[in-house]
């Protein structure tokens, strides 16, 4: 990326500092519930869909907790059958 000042000279921007790489890659960072951006754990409003965030960020995408939560299901259901199989299996 590159800038002009009014004197036409080009700065040329370096990227983050070794401090926003750190600071980026540390668990400062949540995801919006509403459009799952990924965004600060402080901020008040999601800067992708203007959402004031209340009730703060989840530190999960929601394609990760959709998973965990039928696997989660799945697994009950495992062993509810289980259970009743071993039940019937004794009458």
């Amino acid at each position: 990326l590159a800038s002009t000042l009014r004197d036409n000279t080009v700065h040329h921007d370096e990227g983050p500092s070794k401090e926003d790489i750190e600071r980026f890659s540390s668990h400062e960072t949540g995801y919006c519930p509403h459009c799952d951006e990924e965004i600060w754990d402080d901020i008040e409003k999601c800067p992708s869909c203007n959402t004031w965030l209340q009730g703060g960020t989840v530190h999960q995408n929601q394609a990760n907790r959709a998973f965990r939560h039928r696997a989660f299901v799945f697994i009950i259901i495992v062993i509810l059958l289980g259970f009743f199989w071993g039940v019937k299996r004794f009458f």
